[in-house]
């Protein structure tokens, strides 16, 4: 993802991921790395996916920042999802390896 989550991109995002979900996949890691604007529609949207994903499927989210992470803090989602804030930390917590050493 990049530029804003919110109520117009959402849904792309969901279908994205949905579609993604179907296909029976590992794992599935949001990456919002690039993303400047994460609304409450884009986090109810990541509970939604860890939801779905819950028992079939590793679910993580990257989020870094006050654009995506402190909102996600801020509302205590660090108790629902695995939130990483590197891509390389959440392949990592995905594959079951430990974490890389922090740069």
């Amino acid at each position: 993802m990049s530029g804003d989550v919110d109520l117009s991109s959402a849904p792309l995002l969901e279908e994205h991921a949905l579609g993604l979900l179907s296909d029976n996949p590992s794992g599935l890691i949001v990456d919002l790395t690039d993303v400047n604007f994460l609304a409450s529609m884009g986090m109810a949207l990541l509970v939604e996916l860890s939801k779905r994903a819950a028992g079939s499927v590793e679910f993580a989210v990257v989020a870094h920042g006050n654009a995506t992470a402190r909102p996600l803090e801020l509302l205590g989602l660090g108790e629902v999802l695995a939130i990483h804030p590197r891509l390389d930390d959440a392949l990592s917590a995905l594959s079951g390896d430990p974490a890389p050493p922090p740069e």
